[in-house]
C-alpha cells in the first residue's frame, strides 16, 4: 500500500514538474505588423527570434508571422531604423513601431564659437569621436587621426618618440608661413606642442576644412582648424573609468636597408684597390684588412647595434560625476614610450578637471584646469651625417669594442672617414628636455532675455621648459671627425605665458519658419617668452656634467612677444528647415606686421539647400532620405611670418676707432613695412546624401582656393650690405575632391559598419616676384626641391639618370659630361648641346600624392568587437637621398649590396645600373638624379584591434570589462626601398618635402588593454 502511495505521488509530482518545462519548450505562433512613427507599413523588415536563425520578414502589408518559444526575444532589423528587441512573454500577436535612426544628419557638432546641429552645417566639417580611437596605442593625437578624415594628410615622417606627425589640410596653404592648422582647446587657441594634451582627455575633434567654417579665426585659419573638446560630466551620473594598455615595439620583420656585411664589403674595398692598380696606376697594394675577405663573417650590423625591442604604456582614471547643479570630471594620465633606439624615451604625466556650476536658470558657470609634465630623452638620430644616417655607413668590419671588451673611442679604417663609436654616442651623450605646462580656461554664460546670451571666456597656457645636453669627450665630434674632443654642455631654459580673452553675445530665435542665429564678439590674445641659454667647455673630465665645471663659460638671453586682437561677427538665417544661409566677419591686427598693414578683414559667405524636405523629394524617402547641397566663399589668413621681421634688425659689433676696440651697433638685416598678409581665397561646394535614413551616408566636396601675397625671404644684391629680405612675392593656387563614405552594412547579433574617405589635393605655383624667378634647386647636391611657375609646390630637380656608357663606342657616340669615361655614368643631354652639365638639369620628381586615403572597419558579435584601419596614398614620388651615399663610389663609406654588380671592365660590365669606381669619375653619379627617385604609392595595415567584452552578472561594483589585442603599423605594402614612404626631411614643409635622408624608425607595436568601468 505504502509503496503504490508512494510510486503515485512520485509520478504525479514528476508530471506536475514537467508541465512548466513543457509549457516553456513548445512552439507557439506569433504574428503581428510592422509601421513607422508616421503609421506608414514597412515592408521588408528583418524579424529574428534572438540567439537563433529563425527569422522571416515583413510582406508588402508590414504583416509577418513566425513560430517561436514561448519566452522567445524577437529583434526587428530595418535600414535605417532603430533595431527594436520585443519579449514574447505569452502574446500571440505583435504591433511594433519602428523609429528612423537619423543619429547622423542631427548630430551636432562643434563649430567655430558654438556648435551646430549636422543638418544645418553650410560649411566642409568633419567631425571625430575620441571614444572611436581610444584602441590605437599612441601617444600623439595626429596618430589617432591618421586616415580618419577627408582633406587631412598626416604623415609620421619621424618615429621618435614624443614626436608629433605632421598635418596639412587640403594641401599646403603657404610656403614660408608653415602648413600646421590651428589647433582650438575647448575654445582656447593653443599654441603649445600637441604632444602636451593626452588624447584620453578628448571627447571629440572637429575639422574644419573651408572658409565658411574657417574663416572666424581669421589670419591664422589658412591651413584648417581642428577644434578639441575634452571630455565632460554629465548630471546624474557617477562613473570611473580605467583605461590601459601595455605594448611591445619592434623592429622585426620590418624593412631596412640592403647594406653590406663585413665580408661583402671587404671583397668590394679589395676589388676597389685592385681597379685602382689597373687604371690608376695605383701601386701601394691591398690594405692588410681587406685582403682576406674570406675570414669576415656578418660583421658589425651598426643599425642594429643602436636599435632594440621597446616597451610602450599608458594608463588613464578618470572619474566624473555631476548633479543638477555641479558636474565634473578629473582625469589623471601617464604615458611612457621607451624609444627602439637606444638611450630615447618620451614620458608624459597628465592630470585634467572639467568642471560646470549651474548657478542658477541663468548662468552657468566652468573651469577647467589641465597640467602637464614631460621628459623626453632623444637625441640627434634625422638627417644627413647624423647618428642613425653614420652608423649605416660605418664599415661592418669595425667592432664598437675593443679586445678588453670596452668601448672604443675613434673609429677608423683604410680609405674610410674618421668617426666616433656611434655607440658609444647613442649610450654617453646627455639630451634630455623636461618640460611642464599649464592649461587652464573659465567660463561665464548668461541667459539675459529670450535667446539673448552673453558669453565671457578667458584662458591662459603657462609653460617652462629646460634642455640639458652634455657630450662627454670619448663621444664628441662627428662624420669626418673621431674623438677624443672637448666635452661641451649646454643648458637652455624656455618659459611663456599665452592668455586669451573673450567677450561673445549671442541672440538664437524661432519666428514661425523663421530661425536666426547671431553672433557678436570681441577676442584678444598676447604670448610672450623668455629664453635663457647656456654654454660650459673646458671641462676637467667627464665625470663632471653640469656647466658649473666648466672652465668656459657663455651665455644668452632674449625675448619675445607677439599679440592679436580680433572682432568677430557671424550670421545664420533658417528658413523651414531647409534653406540656409551664413555669414561671417572677422577682422585681425596682428604685432607681427608693419603699421601700413596691421589690419586685415576675413569675410565667408555660405549656403545650403536641404533638397529631401521639398515635397517633390518625399517619393524617394524611403531610399534617399536625406539631400543638402551646400557652397561657401571666403578669406582666410596666414600670419606666421615670425616676430620682429617687418622691423629692420640690429646686432652688436666691434668698431675701431683710434686703434681701439669699441662695442657698437649695426645693421643686420632690413625691414619691409609694407610686409601684408598672405591671404587665401577659397570655394567650396558639397553635396550630402543619405540612404536607408542614412544607413549609407556620403558626403563631398570639390575645393579651389588661391593664397595671395605669399611670404618668403627673397634673395637681393649683395652691394646693399644684405643677402636677403622678407616680402610678399607670389602666388599659387590648389584645389581638390574630398570623398567620405559611412555605411552600416549589417545589423543585428553581427554588425559591421564602414567608413571610407579619399582626398584627391592638387597645387600649382602661379606667380613668384616680378620676373617669376624660380626659388632653390639650383645645386647639384643637397638643395632639391624647387618652387617654379607651372608646377607642383617642391618638385625635385636634378639629372635625368640614364645608366652606364657600358663600352667604348657608346661613349664616343653619346654626350659626355667632363668626368666621363667608359664605365661611368651617363645622365641625358635634355638641351642637345652635346654635352652633359648643369644645363641638363631638370624636374624629376613630385612629392604631392595624387590621392591619400583611409578605410576603417568595424565589425562586432555578441561580445567580440574587431576594428582594422587601413591607410595609404597613390602617385607621389620619394626622393631617396641617402643615395648619395649608401651607393657612393668612392670607398668612404659602406654601401648598397647592389654595388656589387657595378662596371668594372668591358669583360665584367656590372648590371649596367652602377658605374665604375675610378677616382674622378664618380662625382657626377653623387649628383642628385632620377635614379633616387620612387614611386611613394602605399597601402599601411595601421591598425588592427580585436576585443572582448566579459559578461559581467549585475553588480554594485563593475559594469563592463574589456579586452583588447592591438596591433600597430602591422604591415606597409610598398615599392619604396627604404624604410618609411611617409618620410621628409622638414615635416610637410616643402622644402625637404619627400626626401629621405634616414629618420628615427617607426617601430610596430603589440600591444594588450583594458577599458574597465567602475
Amino acid at each position: 500500500m505504502k509503496k503504490n502511495f508512494i510510486k503515485r505521488f512520485s509520478t504525479t509530482l514528476l508530471m506536475l514538474l514537467a508541465i512548466p518545462i513543457w509549457m516553456m519548450s513548445q512552439n507557439i505562433s506569433i504574428s503581428g505588423n510592422v509601421k513607422d512613427l508616421k503609421g506608414e507599413v514597412l515592408p521588408g523588415v528583418s524579424v529574428l527570434e534572438e540567439g537563433t536563425t529563425n527569422g522571416i520578414m515583413t510582406d508588402n502589408q508590414g504583416n509577418f508571422s513566425i513560430n517561436v518559444s514561448s519566452n522567445a526575444t524577437l529583434q526587428f532589423f530595418y535600414l535605417g531604423y532603430n533595431t527594436q528587441r520585443v519579449a514574447v512573454a505569452g502574446k500571440q500577436q505583435l504591433n511594433i513601431v519602428m523609429s528612423e535612426d537619423t543619429k547622423l544628419l542631427e548630430e551636432v557638432v562643434v563649430v567655430s564659437y558654438g556648435t551646430q546641429k549636422k543638418r544645418d552645417v553650410t560649411g566642409s566639417i568633419s567631425q571625430v569621436n575620441g571614444s572611436n580611437l581610444k584602441d590605437l596605442p599612441v601617444g600623439q593625437i595626429g596618430q589617432k587621426l591618421q586616415g580618419q578624415v577627408a582633406g587631412v594628410q598626416i604623415n609620421q615622417y619621424t618615429g621618435k618618440p614624443g614626436e608629433s606627425p605632421a598635418f596639412r589640410i587640403r594641401g599646403a596653404a603657404s610656403v614660408n608661413g608653415g602648413n600646421s592648422p590651428l589647433f582650438v582647446v575647448d575654445g582656447m587657441v593653443y599654441n603649445s606642442g600637441l604632444n602636451n594634451i593626452n588624447p584620453d582627455d578628448i571627447e571629440s575633434f572637429s575639422v574644419l576644412k573651408d572658409a565658411a567654417a574657417t574663416s572666424l579665426y581669421g589670419s591664422r585659419a589658412a591651413n584648417g582648424v581642428i577644434l578639441i573638446t575634452t571630455k565632460r560630466a554629465k548630471a546624474g551620473q557617477l562613473k570611473v573609468d580605467l583605461n590601459a594598455f601595455y605594448g611591445i615595439q619592434s623592429l622585426n620583420g620590418l624593412k631596412r636597408l640592403d647594406m653590406m656585411d663585413a665580408r661583402e664589403f671587404a671583397q668590394y674595398q679589395k676589388e676597389t684597390y685592385e681597379d685602382r692598380a689597373i687604371y690608376e696606376s695605383y701601386k701601394d697594394g691591398v690594405p692588410e684588412v681587406y685582403q682576406n675577405p674570406e675570414k669576415y663573417g656578418k660583421g658589425t650590423d651598426w643599425y642594429d647595434l643602436l636599435t632594440r625591442t621597446a616597451a610602450i604604456q599608458s594608463y588613464n582614471l578618470s572619474v566624473a560625476g555631476g548633479n543638477d547643479k555641479i558636474s565634473s570630471i578629473v582625469i589623471l594620465g601617464y604615458h611612457k614610450q621607451e624609444g627602439v633606439v637606444l638611450n630615447t624615451e618620451f614620458e608624459r604625466f597628465t592630470l585634467r578637471a572639467n568642471n560646470e556650476f549651474k548657478v542658477n536658470d541663468k548662468v552657468k558657470l566652468g573651469l577647467n584646469i589641465a597640467p602637464t609634465f614631460k621628459i623626453n630623452k632623444n637625441h640627434g638620430t634625422d638627417g644627413g651625417w647624423n647618428i642613425l644616417n653614420s652608423a649605416i655607413l660605418m664599415s661592418p668590419i669595425l667592432s664598437p669594442y675593443n679586445e678588453d671588451g670596452e668601448l672604443n673611442v675613434g673609429m677608423s679604417a683604410p680609405n674610410m672617414f674618421n668617426q666616433p663609436n656611434w655607440l658609444r654616442v647613442i649610450k654617453e651623450r646627455t639630451n634630455e628636455h623636461k618640460s611642464t605646462a599649464i592649461l587652464s580656461n573659465m567660463f561665464a554664460e548668461i541667459d539675459i532675455w529670450k535667446g539673448i546670451k552673453y558669453k565671457f571666456q578667458a584662458g591662459i597656457d603657462i609653460g617652462n621648459a629646460t634642455h640639458r645636453t652634455f657630450t662627454p669627450s670619448t663621444s664628441g665630434g662627428g662624420m669626418f671627425v673621431a674623438p677624443p674632443q672637448k666635452a661641451t654642455a649646454d643648458y637652455n631654459t624656455d618659459n611663456y605665458y599665452d592668455w586669451n580673452i573673450e567677450n561673445m553675445l549671442s541672440y538664437n530665435n524661432t519666428f514661425g519658419d523663421h530661425s536666426i542665429e547671431g553672433l557678436l564678439g570681441y577676442s584678444a590674445q598676447k604670448y610672450q617668452a623668455e629664453f635663457g641659454r647656456l654654454s660650459g667647455t673646458d671641462f676637467p673630465d667627464d665625470k663632471i656634467t653640469w656647466i658649473q665645471g666648466a672652465s668656459t663659460k657663455n651665455g644668452n638671453s632674449y625675448k619675445e612677444a607677439w599679440a592679436v586682437a580680433s572682432f568677430i561677427s557671424r550670421l545664420n538665417y533658417r528658413y523651414k528647415d531647409r534653406y540656409l544661409m551664413q555669414a561671417t566677419f572677422r577682422r585681425d591686427g596682428s604685432s607681427r606686421f608693419g603699421f601700413d598693414n596691421r589690419y586685415a578683414n576675413f569675410p565667408s559667405v555660405s549656403g545650403g539647400w536641404i533638397a529631401s524636405e521639398e515635397d517633390f523629394m518625399k517619393p524617394l524617402h524611403k531610399t534617399m532620405n536625406s539631400l543638402k547641397l551646400r557652397a561657401s566663399y571666403g578669406l582666410t589668413g596666414n600670419y606666421n611670418i615670425g616676430n620682429y621681421t617687418y622691423i629692420a634688425g640690429i646686432q652688436t659689433v666691434d668698431y675701431v676707432f683710434n686703434e681701439t676696440l669699441a662695442s657698437g651697433k649695426a645693421l643686420s638685416g632690413l625691414g619691409n613695412s609694407q610686409l601684408t598678409w598672405e591671404e587665401t581665397k577659397q570655394f567650396n561646394v558639397g553635396i550630402d546624401l543619405g540612404f536607408f535614413n542614412d544607413r549609407l551616408f556620403m558626403m563631398y566636396d570639390y575645393y579651389s582656393k588661391r593664397t595671395d601675397g605669399m611670404l618668403y625671404r627673397i634673395d637681393i644684391p649683395a652691394a646693399s650690405g644684405f643677402w636677403d629680405i622678407q616680402s610678399n612675392v607670389g602666388d599659387f593656387k590648389s584645389w581638390g575632391h574630398e570623398f567620405t563614405l559611412q555605411s552600416r552594412n549589417m545589423v543585428g547579433d553581427f554588425e559591421w559598419s564602414t567608413n571610407l574617405n579619399l582626398s584627391f589635393n592638387k597645387n600649382e605655383v602661379m606667380a613668384l616676384g616680378t620676373n617669376n624667378t624660380p626659388i632653390n634647386g639650383y645645386n647639384n647636391q643637397g638643395s632639391v626641391n624647387r618652387l617654379q611657375v607651372g608646377q607642383p609646390i617642391g618638385v625635385f630637380m636634378g639629372y635625368v639618370y640614364d645608366g652606364v656608357y657600358m663600352t667604348q663606342k657608346e661613349l664616343d657616340s653619346q654626350p659626355k659630361h667632363a668626368s666621363s669615361e667608359i664605365g661611368t655614368v651617363r645622365m641625358k643631354d635634355l638641351n642637345d648641346d652635346k654635352i652633359i652639365d648643369e644645363k641638363d638639369r631638370t624636374i624629376i620628381g613630385d612629392p604631392n600624392p595624387d590621392f591619400i586615403f583611409g578605410i576603417t572597419n568595424d565589425f562586432s558579435y555578441k561580445n567580440f568587437d574587431l576594428s582594422i584601419l587601413l591607410t595609404g596614398q597613390v602617385g607621389g614620388n620619394i626622393m631617396d637621398g641617402n643615395q648619395e651615399y649608401t651607393e657612393n663610389l668612392d670607398g668612404c663609406f659602406n654601401v648598397l649590396r647592389n654595388v656589387k654588380n657595378r662596371w668594372r671592365s668591358p669583360e665584367n660590365p656590372g648590371n649596367g645600373s652602377v658605374p665604375r669606381t675610378k677616382l674622378g669619375t664618380t662625382a657626377l653619379y653623387r649628383y642628385t638624379n632620377s635614379s633616387w627617385v620612387y614611386d611613394a604609392t602605399y597601402l599601411s595595415v595601421r591598425n588592427i584591434t580585436l576585443g572582448y567584452n566579459i559578461p559581467l552578472k549585475s553588480n554594485a561594483y563593475l559594469s563592463k570589462i574589456r579586452l583588447y589585442l592591438t596591433a600597430q603599423n602591422l604591415k606597409t605594402f610598398s615599392k619604396y626601398p627604404g624604410m618609411n614612404p611617409e618620410v621628409s626631411e622638414n615635416g610637410m614643409n616643402w622644402n625637404g618635402l619627400g626626401i629621405d635622408k634616414t629618420t628615427y624608425p617607426i617601430p610596430r607595436t603589440f600591444s594588450l588593454g583594458c577599458n574597465i568601468t567602475f
